[in-house]
């Protein structure tokens, strides 16, 4: 008898050990930059469609209240419809190389990822990255010295005899620069996120130059160790000889990142905002419908879709132009590892300018121009990630203003987020590099930044609203952009297609006699990806018709330019129609000429008077139709509920 009961009692412990909740991967090493990992969940005795799998970096991770899971997939909606009643089920993520080992977690009751507030049944062993010296996010950036290309790449470690080969032949490298490094912790970002429950590990960023590069000529090159080994081969093509054109290239401002697996960050994380409602309630369809119906996804995500389409147009370009607002990270160190690889097949072969926005410098006390303490938009980045992972020409640390040169456009590039009053270091710079400029060799002039110089917008009560900075804006460079002939301003921040007239204080300017503009023409070129802004003004409150192109739809813009012709289109990334086709045309014996244009000015009579909505703000026209036609829709929550869950569990499978 006792052995019968004790026979019982170890089948009985037999039947409890298996039944024990695991987690398995099916790899335990990360062998490239990135790649598809599956993750399967076996014996859970009581599965509920509240239980998920993320994706936790380090490894070494149990405090979660400090450090947060990346993203996370519900199991029971994820490819795994049998889970609710077998216990077992399995999801797949696209994990990229985050410079440091990774596990998953499998968790229960999920309230708030960002407090713990949840229960873990299971995890994996850590996963390994295969080799510390991997070189990724390559990614090219122009000086302001011509005939250089800088290069930056990623790896886990510093080690000496870091290095690019480059050369005119495939395979075939006949220069070389050793890299240099650089790389922030949490103690060098400003509070936040960046400092706290965001930060991870970045990894080691190498630097080198490439010099004494011959003009309009294809390079290949490679990055990498001798001692461990070197990337694939990249290739790019330099400008033609200062002046000289053509060129093509692209621009875009308020891109972003977002994931491929369809995976789901931590509640409020951009993109991929959700509530950690489990799929199939109303709380959560809602997110779904709204996140679509106000073009936050037109196909899951718009960035993915613009980058995709700026990849398949890059053979016709030699360069991109990003004007703030870049990966949208806010703090999240894992958001950049995203953004690095869902652009390196662009930017690894096309030098990458970039300006800072408010989503990279913004932070309360830290020298941005705003007084509001919610002043908050890097999520402690405070422009230091930013200026690490893409080291642009500026004077010094801190100082986002620099200017270079691309055939015949010279390029001045400044901070919308620093001061640029009259009198401030940053406009000082801008109007000595107005004044310097040679326009016999360079007869176009375009002034970068990002928040809106000229805009359709109602949002206008405080002083990061979009009312105050153009005004801002215009009363310090209205008459020296005239004055000095600057012949486009490019920006974004508003998340829309805009051109404007050529236009001096808020009027627009006939052309002079040979066919050349007189005045600047303004373009918001914010429509690269980021959630749609609906808070444009209703056409019937605008003064007068000063916007030539508006278009809301995502996209990015591609320019051509010879000495005589600035020709811009802007493309619809989802087919690849145009928003907007316009030239500038200037004849090949025209001369810059600073004071016909001040006399112009000072004997200018402008007759422009704003409307209320214009000066402070108002309803968004945008936003009001909307919402209108979302609250109709949710009305009736019977019917159309069961179409709408039907219709958004088939958007994200």
């Amino acid at each position: 008898m006792r052995l019968q009961a004790c026979a019982a009692c170890f089948v009985v412990l037999l039947s409890v050990v298996s039944a024990a909740p695991a987690l398995r991967a099916n790899t335990t090493l990360l062998s490239s930059n990135s790649e598809v990992i599956s993750v399967t969940a076996t014996g859970v005795a009581t599965p509920t469609n509240g239980d998920a799998i993320a994706l936790v970096i380090p490894a070494n991770t149990t405090n979660y209240t400090a450090t947060p899971p990346q993203k996370f997939k519900w199991v029971e909606t994820n490819g795994s419809s049998s889970y609710l009643s077998s216990g077992t089920g399995s999801v797949t993520f696209q994990i990229y190389n985050s410079h440091q080992p990774f596990k998953f977690i499998l968790v229960t009751n999920v309230s708030k990822w960002s407090t713990s507030n949840f229960t873990i049944l299971a995890e994996t062993a850590a996963i390994d990255i295969a080799s510390p010296q991997l070189p990724g996010q390559v990614h090219l950036m122009l000086t302001n010295i011509t005939g250089q290309v800088a290069v930056q790449w990623t790896t886990n470690e510093q080690a000496a005899g870091a290095e690019v080969q480059y050369g005119t032949s495939t395979g075939h490298y006949t220069g070389s620069a050793n890299a240099s490094f650089d790389t922030y912790t949490n103690k060098d970002m400003c509070g936040g996120e960046a400092a706290t429950t965001g930060y991870i590990f970045p990894g080691i960023f190498n630097n080198a130059l490439m010099k004494n590069l011959s003009a309009n000529t294809i390079y290949f090159y490679r990055v990498g160790n001798p001692a461990t080994g070197f990337s694939p081969e990249f290739n790019f093509t330099t400008a033609p000889a200062d002046g000289e054109g053509p060129v093509q290239f692209l621009a875009i401002a308020d891109l972003g990142y977002c994931e491929t697996d369809m995976s789901l960050e931590w509640e409020s994380d951009y993109p991929n905002s959700i509530t950690t409602t489990p799929p199939g309630t109303l709380a959560a369809l809602k997110v779904a419908f709204h996140n679509a119906w106000e073009g936050n996804w037109l196909s899951f995500c718009a960035a993915r879709e613009v980058t995709n389409a700026m990849i398949a147009d890059a053979q016709k370009g030699t360069m991109l132009v990003h004007n703030g607002d870049i990966s949208y990270a806010q703090g999240f160190t894992y958001g950049w590892d995203v953004y690095w690889d869902m652009m390196q097949p662009l930017i690894s072969h096309l030098p990458y300018m970039a300006t800072q926005g408010n989503h990279e410098r913004d932070w309360p006390n830290t020298g941005d121009r705003f007084l509001e303490e919610n002043a908050m938009d890097s999520g402690g980045e405070c422009g230091v990630v930013a200026e690490k992972r893409i080291p642009m020409p500026i004077p010094h640390p801190g100082q986002q203003y620099y200017t270079f040169s691309y055939g015949p456009i010279f390029f001045i590039q400044f901070s919308t987020e620093l001061d640029f009053s009259q009198g401030s270091a940053q406009h000082d710079f801008i109007y000595r590099e107005l004044k310097a400029v040679n326009r016999t060799i360079f007869p176009w002039l375009v002034v970068g930044f990002h928040r809106p110089y000229l805009e359709p917008s109602v949002y206008g009560n405080n002083d990061k609203s979009d009312i105050r900075n153009q005004a801002d804006l215009q009363a310090a460079f209205d008459d020296i952009f005239f004055q000095y002939q600057v012949d486009m301003t490019w920006f974004g921040h508003t998340h829309w297609y805009t051109r404007s007239c050529p236009v001096y204080k808020r009027q627009c300017i006939p052309a002079a006699a040979d066919g050349s503009q007189r005045a600047p023409v303004h373009l918001n070129i914010g429509n690269a990806g980021a959630s749609f802004s609906w808070d444009v003004i209703d056409p019937a409150l605008l003064t007068q018709d000063i916007y030539a192109a508006f278009a809301m739809q995502h996209g990015y813009m591609r320019v051509n330019a010879t000495r005589t012709t600035l020709h811009i289109q802007a493309v619809n990334s989802l087919d690849g129609s145009l928003l907007d086709d316009y030239t500038l045309t200037k004849p090949s014996n025209w001369k810059a000429n600073a004071t016909v244009q001040s006399n112009f000015a000072k004997t200018f009579i402008g007759n422009f008077t704003t409307t209320w909505a214009e000066e402070y703000g108002g309803d968004a026209y945008g936003n009001s139709i909307l919402d209108a036609a979302e609250e109709q829709i949710f009305a009736d929550n019977s019917s159309i509920l069961a179409t709408l869950a039907n219709l958004t569990t088939l958007a994200v499978m």
